[in-house]
């Protein structure tokens, strides 16, 4: 257990360094492409371009469907991860082709008669779709090969995969700034998608190279075997593609009543959210094969401890990079941007909480997963997801700003969360109230006092810009101090301290 608890911290580092790397990236070259684009035509593809984040994430999520079925044949004495393989890339492919015939013949219709875009960009957005679409079904196509990857832990591979495509995607925008034509839009949407279709040929060659009895292709027969994983998959696909419904359809809802300048605001805030959420679940992703591969072996004191020291880290991560960003927002996102799009910081405030509440079922996900009895969990997430679509819409009708999408964001994501841990200990006879107390308890504590802290901050009114850099550096350390004194156990603050004391 001493070895696969280093196992993770290893893997866990990897991915906080990639995470660091792309995030710094990311930040320059988001603000980069606001500039040459304009937040007009930022709005744009956030709305259009969205389709590869959107089809991106199904890939991700059917990609974690997949780690699951491989991890659990890594946990059986006679698994057979070839069948499985095959299974699932067969079942990849047919999924990439509906998806392309549905996307080409539905999203085409919604873009010329429905997208509220100006005047001449519709050639713009047609093309940024195409390009889009295609490149999100070549990830789909590639899922089980990351699934490989992500099974056999190779998580410092894909740290330096992911380091790579940032680095040649920043110098690619950097040379698009110096680019003066009509195009600047199209070429940025090729930008985006090359690293798509690197990322595709270098785990194709990597994957023949180590496993190559692992992926050699053939068929399997047997559709209850399909059928395994279709329910599977098809429920976790259920759930992934009502978040992104959430997720576009908030987008073309706030198109429809506000325009696309509106979306480069909501998409600037989607961002932030982004790099938080990445930042704190690193540490859930690198724990996700250990938590499978113990439920697959019946280990129930390994999972059970692995979730619950999961949830609190979690959300302890979530507050040491919260709160310095929130003590002073405003400031940071005029230092980030330089001119802040109207109503990017009330959204950028209400995303980091909405990225915070997701935060707050670390270790959870992984542990239905591995159980497979998912359908009612999947069920009541789609539910609320889905349920801030209409409800938004009836309240713009009325009037309300555009930040009430967010709000209800927020609400929904407490009210599924509850219901997840009721659901939990009913069909997993998961102890949901140890989960609450293990995880939630001392993470409350440290969010009242900061929560307290930053309401006396924000009376004083500060103008000075040194001041301000002191306060945010002030807040981070002193939601560490808390951190280490509240957040942690005695037995982790020893283990720290002996772990800095030998470094």
């Amino acid at each position: 257990m001493n070895t696969a608890n280093k196992r993770i911290a290893k893997n866990t580092l990897y991915m906080y360094v990639r995470l660091f790397t792309t995030m710094v990236i990311g930040l320059y070259t988001s603000r980069l492409v606001l500039e040459i684009l304009g937040v007009s035509d930022f709005g744009l593809f956030a709305v259009v371009g969205g389709i590869l984040a959107m089809f991106t994430f199904i890939s991700n999520s059917l990609g974690s469907a997949t780690s699951r079925f491989f991890n659990t044949e890594m946990g059986k004495p006679d698994g057979n991860l070839n069948q499985s393989f095959n299974i699932n890339l067969l079942l990849h492919v047919c999924l990439a082709f509906i998806i392309l015939v549905l996307a080409e013949v539905i999203g085409l219709w919604y873009i010329h008669n429905k997208l509220n875009i100006e005047t001449g960009k519709l050639d713009d957005a047609v093309f940024v779709y195409h390009i889009s679409i295609l490149t999100a079904c070549l990830g789909i196509i590639n899922g089980p090969y990351q699934s490989l990857f992500v099974s056999h832990e190779r998580f410092g591979f894909l740290a330096v995969l992911d380091i790579v495509n940032s680095i040649v995607r920043l110098f690619a925008i950097l040379l698009l700034s110096q680019y003066q034509g009509v195009y600047a839009l199209r070429i940025y949407a090729a930008i985006m998608s090359l690293t798509t279709v690197n990322t595709f040929v270098v785990f194709h060659y990597v994957a023949n190279r180590d496993w190559s009895e692992i992926i050699r292709l053939r068929i399997v027969k047997g559709w209850k075997l399909y059928q395994d994983v279709l329910v599977f998959s098809n429920w976790n696909l259920l759930a992934t593609m009502s978040y992104m419904a959430r997720s576009s359809g908030s987008d073309l809802i706030l198109n429809s009543f506000f325009g696309t300048t509106m979306n480069g605001a909501f998409a600037i805030s989607r961002n932030v959210n982004q790099v938080i959420s990445s930042f704190t679940g690193n540490f859930d992703n690198a724990s996700a094969p250990q938590i499978i591969q113990s439920y697959a072996a019946d280990d129930k004191e390994r999972y059970t401890f692995l979730v619950n020291k999961l949830g609190r880290i979690n959300i302890l991560l979530f507050e040491f990079f919260a709160f310095p960003l929130l003590i002073e927002l405003d400031f940071l996102l005029h230092l980030w941007l330089g001119k802040v799009p109207q109503g990017a910081l009330v959204f950028t405030y209400l995303n980091i909480l909405v990225a915070g509440m997701s935060l707050t079922a670390g270790g959870i996900f992984n542990l239905i997963n591995a159980s497979g009895k998912i359908k009612w969990f999947k069920i009541e997430t789609s539910f609320f997801f889905l349920l801030c679509l209409p409800v938004g819409y009836v309240l713009f009708l009325k009037g309300f700003p555009a930040y009430t999408m967010l709000v209800l964001f927020l609400v929904a994501d407490v009210i599924q969360r509850a219901v997840q841990l009721f659901l939990m200990k009913y069909i997993l006879q998961f102890d949901s109230w140890c989960y609450v107390r293990e995880a939630y308890l001392r993470p409350a504590i440290i969010a009242l006092i900061m929560a307290g802290v930053l309401y006396v901050y924000h009376q004083l009114e500060i103008e000075a810009i040194v001041v301000k850099l002191l306060a945010i550096a002030g807040c981070g350390v002193l939601t560490l101090v808390l951190i280490f004194f509240v957040g942690l156990k005695s037995s982790e603050r020893s283990q720290v301290i002996k772990k800095i004391r030998s470094v």
